[in-house]
């Protein structure tokens, strides 16, 4: 069969060392007996800069690249008109293509998917939707002005009709019962799966990357990858807890690694148990989480946040580690299921340390919620997931 995967901002297999999406892993999968197609930006999402080449083809994958304007900033204006071009450049290039079985398009961004959506009705092709993030929605929560909520709601309209159109019109997948319960009750339409965001089972390995920690056996690590941003995450509320957890013990660390232009850092020397590393690369991120204790997973709590499991859930347990985590809905009810970790408040500063004072000092909780994560890793592993999303997307 012809697979055509529609997805501008995931990493690409071809892309050096870099850890694989749901996209990037269902493709390689999937290319073993199928003819796979993957229709990218000419804009490095991760990089920001440009890709110099409109086509290529490695190791049983074909690449597109559709040309943009590119962006500095993901929330951005600019951004919300390169995800339009691509889209308008995508749908005329479909149809200079060889007509495909099935189209996979991720969601967000809404544009790409309604305009490849409409290339695969016209053209009577099964389209397979797969809503990672229930953009625009999610927007009007980010305000508690009710006036700024009012005009939010206006702004967004558009692309609300869209996104609705999408949903009722497709079959679906997304990535949580919340997710799944939402889409149905919101479109009507019941023809929604549910894989969860799936990672690489446990692997062990070694580089040079994190010397500088001088690892002890009674350690107690504490990490984060990924984006520091303000809208998603709280990261102000663990730095100001930070020397009162250094007072507790010397050996409690954080290990934060990424992009860190939103934290005010102009004092970062101050913080004694925290180690700021930038973007590591996938045996890095595989060694960190080998080293680790706990995985941090603190967002703010927002509607959608609570209704989704989020790839850094997947991360953290497909690697046995316990969840330290202050999302709520879905997240905690895994939590509670598996005694897998601890949720938290990010408004009471004193209780997130007396939890992080308990992770350290009391071993027999920690070997209980470790247990836990053990136990629950085996959903989120990449064979069994995966395996379900390939008869999902071939029947």
């Amino acid at each position: 069969m012809k697979i055509w995967f529609v997805n501008p901002g995931e990493p690409l297999p071809i892309d050096n060392n870099q850890r694989l999406f749901r996209t990037g892993k269902i493709a390689q999968r999937l290319k073993l007996k199928h003819e796979i197609i993957w229709f990218s930006s000419k804009f490095d999402h991760f990089k920001k800069e440009f890709r110099d080449q409109d086509q290529c083809e490695s190791d049983g994958i074909k690449y597109y690249f559709i040309k943009s304007i590119g962006y500095k900033n993901n929330l951005s204006i600019r951004r919300v008109l390169d995800h339009i071009i691509i889209s308008v450049n995508l749908f005329i290039k479909a149809f200079t293509l060889k007509k495909p079985d099935i189209v996979i398009s991720s969601y967000p961004p809404i544009e790409t998917s309604f305009l490849i959506m409409i290339y695969c009705k016209l053209r009577k092709i099964k389209f397979i939707c797969d809503v990672r993030d229930l953009w625009p929605y999610t927007f009007p929560h980010l305000f508690k002005n009710k006036f700024k909520k009012f005009l939010c709601k206006i702004v967004i309209f558009p692309w609300v009709i869209t996104a609705k159109i999408i949903f009722k019109h497709s079959q679906l997948t997304t990535i949580s019962d919340g997710f799944l319960d939402w889409l149905v009750k919101y479109s009507k339409n019941t023809n929604v799966e549910k894989f969860y965001l799936s990672y690489e089972k446990k692997q062990t390995l070694k580089t040079k990357k994190f010397k500088d920690l001088e690892i002890k056996d009674d350690d107690f690590i504490i990490s984060f990858v990924g984006n520091f941003s303000e809208i998603k995450f709280n990261f102000n509320f663990i730095l100001d807890s930070s020397s009162e957890i250094y007072n507790l013990s010397k050996n409690i660390k954080f290990v934060f690694c990424g992009d860190f232009k939103n934290l005010d850092l102009r004092n970062k020397d101050l913080f004694k148990n925290i180690f700021f590393y930038d973007w590591i690369d996938r045996d890095e991120l595989r060694e960190l989480l080998n080293i680790s204790n706990v995985g941090l997973a603190p967002y703010n709590d927002l509607w959608d946040f609570n209704l989704s499991i989020p790839n850094k859930i997947s991360e953290y347990l497909s690697y046995e580690l316990p969840l330290l985590t202050s999302l709520k809905g879905d997240t905690e009810n895994l939590i509670n299921q598996y005694n897998c970790g601890i949720s938290y408040s990010s408004n009471d500063k004193n209780k997130f340390i007396q939890i992080i004072k308990n992770l350290y000092f009391d071993k027999e909780m920690y070997a209980k919620i470790k247990k836990g994560a053990i136990e629950a890793s085996s959903k989120f592993y990449d064979d069994e997931v995966l395996r379900d999303m390939e008869k999902n997307i071939l029947n």
